[in-house]
């Protein structure tokens, strides 16, 4: 018999596992532990593959081009745009003279005189244009070509002037007026060509050249052209 009271159990009280099979649960822990590893290794991958299958296009380098022009070729287009500057003046003070007498502002005597003023001083132009002295051999032919246009300035201009005299209502004037304006769109055109002519002889480099001068060659300067688009006044019948 042991000293133990009847009744007493001298055992600690252990609780009871309410799942006698708890390591069932281990494996499908590390089932989808390993399935988070790799779902996370595989996403570490896919930018480094991506960019290894990745095709960048990128656009062709920016480049300036420059035209380079003899030094009498360039300055000869400062005389050019003098002379688009001088014929718009002569086509201002034609069409001036003519409103003036439409709106009889002026009389037919005083009208004459103002339009032979005018025809002098386009004669005077086409002298000077003619004997300039300074035109580039590369343009000595468009130089020509704009002369001869020019010449038929003031015979356009007595064209106006017989038409003023005429006894009619005016429409020999007015169609003479209308002619001096088209021949001077035609000189304004010439003009144009020398310009043209002018920047064939142009050494044109880009995207990094550069353009040299050799011994004995001549000067050369870079300049950037620009083309004046001028349009003449029109009568109204």
């Amino acid at each position: 018999m042991t000293g133990r009271i009847p009744g007493n159990d001298y055992r600690l009280p252990v609780p009871r596992n309410p799942d006698p099979k708890h390591g069932r649960w281990i494996l499908p822990l590390i089932i989808l532990a390993m399935i988070v590893l790799t779902i996370t290794f595989v996403r570490g991958l896919e930018p480094a593959e991506s960019e290894a299958g990745t095709t960048t296009t990128l656009p062709p380098p920016s480049t300036t081009t420059t035209t380079t022009l003899p030094l009498d070729v360039a300055a000869f287009l400062v005389t050019l745009d003098v002379y688009e500057t001088q014929l718009n003046a002569f086509a201002g003070d034609v069409q001036g003279i003519n409103s003036d007498w439409e709106a009889r502002q002026v009389a037919i005597g005083e009208a004459k005189a103002s339009f032979e003023a005018a025809r002098a001083n386009i004669a005077d132009w086409e002298s000077d244009v003619a004997a300039e002295a300074d035109v580039p051999p590369a343009l000595a032919e468009a130089h020509v070509a704009l002369v001869l246009e020019i010449e038929a300035l003031a015979p356009a201009v007595d064209d106006i002037i017989a038409g003023l005299e005429a006894p009619d209502d005016g429409t020999l004037r007015r169609e003479a007026v209308t002619a001096f304006y088209a021949q001077a769109e035609v000189v304004f055109a010439a003009i144009d060509a020398v310009r043209a002519d002018a920047e064939t002889t142009g050494t044109t480099t880009g995207g990094g050249d550069t353009s040299t001068t050799g011994p004995g060659e001549e000067p050369t300067t870079s300049l950037t052209t620009t083309t004046t688009s001028t349009t003449v006044p029109t009568t109204q019948g």
